[in-house]
C-alpha cells in the first residue's frame, strides 16, 4: 500500500479544518493479507488451520479441556449441518455459555451454516436477557446447563425455536414450549465436512452487544471482514508465532477475550488459555502454568494484582496488554519482570489503534498512539468539524476498506443514524491530537463532568483516587447538584476499612480544589459489565440520601 497523507485541508483566517487525518501508524500485514479480500472470513481461515496444523491445541479452558484446531474444524462442521437440520439456513444462534470448550464450535458453526452468532452475557438474567434474545432474532439458543434455570424463569423465549443445552445434570424436555435437546445428541454423528460454501466477506457474522455502561446494551452488526480483521490486526501488530501462549481471565462472550486472545490465536495458529474467572492472588500462579507469553487484562485488573502479590513466581511472559495502564505500571513491570503494552484503542464496534508492540518515550497516561494507515480519523466538534491540535472534541474514525467495522446496530437504526452519521463513526470519547497526529484520550462524553464552570475528567480523578494505597477500585460519577451542573461523588473499594474523613482529606491534598469530590461512599463491591467496567449508571440511581454516603460539605 502506498504512504497515505493527510485528508484534512488547511485551515483559512475564517474557515475552521476541512475533512479528516489520515493514520499513520500499523498497515495490513501478512496475517490481515493471508486471503484475499473476498474470502475473509474466521471459517475459512480456521479450514486452513486444520489443514496445516490438525493436530495444534488452539484453545485450553482453566489449565483442563482443550480443542485442537483439526477437532475444532470437525465440530465446526457438525454444528453447522446441526443448524441447517434443525431451523435451516442463515440462522440467528444465541450462545449463552461461559469460557468452554463448546464456545469456538458453537460461534463458528453458526457462520458455518451461513447464519449469525450472538454471544450473551453468561451473568444475564430476567428483563434484561430477555431482551437480548428477543433483540437478536436468535432461533436457537446453546446454554450451559448450569444457566438453563434462567431461561425458565423468563416469561417466554421469543423467536426461540431450540434450545441446545451443554454439560451434565437433569435439564426439562421442553422450557415455554420451545423442544430442549442435548448438545451430544444434537450434534451426534453428524458430517465433519462443510455443510455449504464458506460465507462471503460483506455477510452478517456476528451481533455483539456492548457493554450497556450508560443505557440499553446495542447490537453491533460485525460483516465477516471486520470479524477477520480485528484478530488479524492484533496477530500482525504483535507479530505472533505459532509457539506464542497467550492467556486472559476475561469471558469470551467479550470482545477482548474473543478477539484479542481466542481469534488471535486462530490467525496465528498457536495457543490460548482461557479462565473461567479472574482471581487477582492467583494469576501469576496461571501464568506460569500455562507457559504463557502474552496477557490480555484490564487495568482495574492490574492494580488489583499490584496490591495483593508481592512476587511473580518464575514465568515465560514476555509483554501483557492492559488498558487503562494501572497508576503504579513502572513498579508493575518491576516487580512482576514484564513489558507492560498500554497504547492502543478499540470499541465493539471498530479497532483503528492495534496493540503498539513499543510504547512512546515520555508518553503522558491517556496516549493512545497513531490510527492505522487505512483509516481517517479526527476530534471532532459538535457541528462534526475537525478541531485544531491540542483541543479537545469527540473522537472519530472512517475505515477506508470496505467491511472493516460494524455496519450499525441491529434492529436500531435511530442509534445507527447518530453513530455513523455523516459518513464517520463517532466513538462517543473525548480525545485531543497533538502536532505529529498522536491521539490522546480523556474520558467518556458521558463522563465528562461541569462542575462550578470547570470540566472535570471522571477518567482522571480516578487515577489519582487509585494511588491511594488502601483503594482497590475507584469510580467516579457526577450527581445532580442543587445549583444546576455535577457534584462529584467518588465511590471505592478498599483494601482495608478506610475512614472516610481520612480518605477525602487525601483527595483535598491531591487533586485540584475543583475536582475533590463531595460525596463518598465505600463499596464491597461494583456492578460490573463482561468488561469488567463499573456501570456507572446504576450507582448513580442509588443516589445519595443514604447514611453510607459521606457529605464532604456537612462534615
Amino acid at each position: 500500500m502506498s504512504e497515505l497523507t493527510a485528508t484534512s485541508v488547511p485551515a483559512t483566517e475564517t474557515d475552521p479544518p476541512v475533512g479528516l487525518l489520515r493514520g499513520t501508524g500499523f498497515d495490513l500485514g501478512p496475517y490481515a493479507r493471508r486471503l484475499p479480500l473476498e474470502e475473509r472470513s474466521l471459517v475459512r481461515l480456521l479450514a486452513e488451520q486444520a489443514a496445516e496444523r490438525p493436530d495444534h491445541t488452539w484453545l485450553v479452558f482453566d489449565s483442563g479441556p482443550s480443542i485442537t484446531f483439526g477437532e475444532a474444524q470437525a465440530l465446526v462442521n457438525q454444528v453447522a449441518h446441526a443448524l441447517i437440520g434443525t431451523v435451516g439456513e442463515g440462522a440467528h444462534v444465541g450462545l449463552f455459555l461461559r469460557n468452554q470448550v463448546e464456545f469456538l464450535p458453537a460461534f463458528l458453526g453458526a457462520m458455518a451454516a451461513g447464519g449469525v452468532a450472538v454471544p450473551l452475557n453468561a451473568e444475564g438474567r430476567g428483563p434484561l436477557l430477555a431482551y437480548v434474545i428477543e433483540r437478536s432474532d436468535a432461533q436457537v439458543l446453546v446454554v450451559r446447563a448450569d444457566l438453563v434455570d434462567r431461561l425458565q424463569d423468563l416469561d417466554s423465549l421469543g423467536p426461540v425455536r431450540t434450545v441446545v443445552v451443554v454439560g451434565d445434570g437433569d435439564v426439562p424436555a421442553s422450557i415455554h414450549a420451545v423442544p430442549v435437546v442435548r448438545w451430544e445428541q444434537w450434534v451426534g454423528s453428524r458430517p465433519t465436512t462443510p455443510a455449504r460454501a464458506f460465507p462471503r466477506y460483506d455477510d452478517p457474522a456476528l451481533i455483539q452487544f456492548t457493554s450497556g455502561t450508560t443505557g440499553r446494551s446495542k447490537g453491533a452488526v460485525y460483516p465477516h471482514h471486520f470479524l477477520y480483521l480485528y484478530p488479524a490486526m492484533v496477530a500482525d501488530s504483535l507479530s505472533r508465532r505459532p509457539e506464542d501462549v497467550l492467556t486472559t481471565p476475561l469471558p469470551l462472550y467479550h470482545v477482548a477475550a474473543l478477539h484479542l486472545v481466542a481469534n488471535t490465536a486462530l490467525h496465528a495458529g498457536c495457543t490460548a488459555h482461557l479462565k473461567s474467572k479472574f482471581s487477582a492472588s492467583r494469576y501469576w500462579e496461571q501464568v506460569a502454568a500455562d507457559g504463557a507469553t502474552y496477557s490480555v487484562m484490564l487495568g482495574p485488573m492490574a492494580a488489583l494484582v499490584m496490591k495483593t502479590v508481592d512476587e511473580a513466581p518464575p514465568h515465560r511472559m514476555e509483554t501483557m496488554f492492559c488498558l487503562p495502564a494501572p497508576p503504579e505500571r513502572e513498579e508493575f513491570e518491576r516487580r512482576f519482570k514484564v513489558k507492560m503494552l498500554w497504547h492502543g484503542y478499540g470499541m465493539t464496534e471498530i479497532y483503528p489503534l492495534p496493540m503498539m508492540p513499543d510504547v512512546i518515550d515520555g508518553a503522558p497516561p491517556g496516549t493512545l498512539g497513531y490510527p492505522v494507515r487505512w483509516m481517517d480519523y479526527g476530534v471532532v466538534d459538535e457541528h462534526d468539524q475537525l478541531v485544531p491540535p491540542g483541543e479537545t472534541g469527540e473522537l472519530v474514525f472512517r475505515p477506508l476498506i470496505p467491511h472493516a467495522m460494524a455496519r450499525g446496530y441491529y434492529k436500531d437504526p435511530e442509534a445507527s443514524l447518530v453513530a455513523f452519521r455523516n459518513f464517520m463513526f463517532h466513538t462517543g470519547d473525548v480525545a485531543s491530537y497533538d502536532e505529529d497526529g498522536c491521539l490522546h484520550y480523556h474520558g467518556r462524553m458521558q463522563e465528562r463532568l461541569r462542575r462550578r464552570g470547570e470540566n472535570v475528567s471522571a477518567y482522571e480523578l480516578e487515577l489519582v483516587a487509585l494511588k491511594h494505597p488502601q483503594v482497590l477500585e475507584a469510580a467516579a460519577f457526577g450527581v445532580p447538584a442543587a445549583l444546576g451542573e455535577h457534584d462529584i461523588k467518588l465511590d471505592v473499594r478498599c483494601r482495608e476499612a478506610v475512614d472516610p474523613a481520612e480518605l477525602h482529606a487525601w483527595l483535598q491534598r491531591n487533586l485540584p480544589r475543583y475536582m475533590v469530590p463531595r460525596y463518598l461512599e465505600l463499596r464491597e463491591s461494583f456492578p460490573k459489565t463482561p468488561s469488567e467496567r463499573i456501570e456507572k449508571y446504576k450507582l448513580v440511581e442509588e443516589g445519595v440520601d443514604r447514611p453510607t454516603v459521606y457529605d464532604g460539605e456537612r462534615r
